[in-house]
């Protein structure tokens, strides 16, 4: 399902590319036609989706082989569209920009999943601007959590939050009164123990190595703190393994957002 909140952001994609009018397709000879995504590369898929809500958008028939979630071959065919060629002209690269890009972050998201499969793993909100949700949701079907979708989601108090707090016992207490799940990032164990007696939703243990994660992790828990244990900051894919089986119970990454990359769809209209 494209989510309620996210119609008018593809809108906007549509506006924004489209203009004031497609003028090459506008002098294109109009008639009927059928359009074949495939996929170039093999993938874990998403946006499919979203590409058929834009293609009904535009009044166009359409009809998915392959559902959000699932695998592709390179060479497969993923999504075939029927209708004017003028509106499949004029919707083309978004579309192919929406699945491609979509399609980075679950894949990327599944090779963490494959790795970390004890661990909660989660996206963050390092993000293209105006494509957070989409992101979100492609790191969802990959079956990764998308931890906070927006900044009223849930209270998160961050370094330079609590540079203007007395302490960070203090940054706590004053987030209660807000009656939404906290969290808060810590840098060091002398601040996890501190957090720890507040007892918040989440303990962000940010820039941690997996031997001082691991050992600030028991000291959290011999300090009575029966929240999630989370690890973030500068973990890849190259190293998730270290920081598995070590006690966390989230494991947040930048990376699977931030180097997601759009990956290789093509649309081949036939006459």
């Amino acid at each position: 399902m494209v989510l309620p909140g996210t119609k008018a952001n593809i809108a906007a994609f549509l506006k924004q590319d489209i203009a004031k009018g497609d003028i090459t397709a506008l002098i294109t000879p109009k008639t009927n036609c059928t359009a074949i995504v495939k996929s170039n590369e093999s993938c874990v898929l998403a946006g499919i989706e979203e590409t058929i809500f834009i293609a009904k958008e535009k009044k166009l028939m359409v009809k998915a082989h392959k559902k959000d979630g699932q695998t592709a071959r390179k060479g497969e065919k993923i999504i075939s569209i029927q209708g004017n060629n003028r509106k499949i002209l004029e919707i083309e690269r978004v579309c192919l920009n929406m699945i491609g890009r979509m399609s980075g972050v679950a894949m990327l998201c599944a090779e963490g999943k494959k790795i970390c499969k004890k661990e909660t793993l989660a996206v963050t909100r390092k993000t293209i601007p105006g494509f957070q949700d989409f992101d979100k949701k492609a790191a969802t079907i990959a079956g990764i959590w998308s931890h906070r979708k927006n900044l009223n989601d849930m209270v998160l108090l961050k370094e330079n939050h609590l540079l203007f707090f007395e302490s960070v016992q203090d940054a706590i207490r004053k987030a209660k009164k807000k009656n939404k799940k906290i969290e808060i990032e810590v840098e060091n164990e002398t601040q996890a123990i501190e957090a720890a007696k507040e007892k918040p939703y989440i303990i962000m243990l940010d820039n941690f190595s997996p031997t001082q994660a691991k050992a600030t992790i028991k000291k959290m828990r011999q300090a009575g703190f029966n929240g999630k244990a989370e690890l973030s900051g500068g973990i890849t894919l190259k190293n998730l393994k270290k920081y598995c089986n070590i006690g966390a119970d989230i494991i947040s990454m930048g990376e699977l957002t931030k180097n997601a990359r759009i990956l290789d769809f093509s649309m081949r209209l036939e006459k």
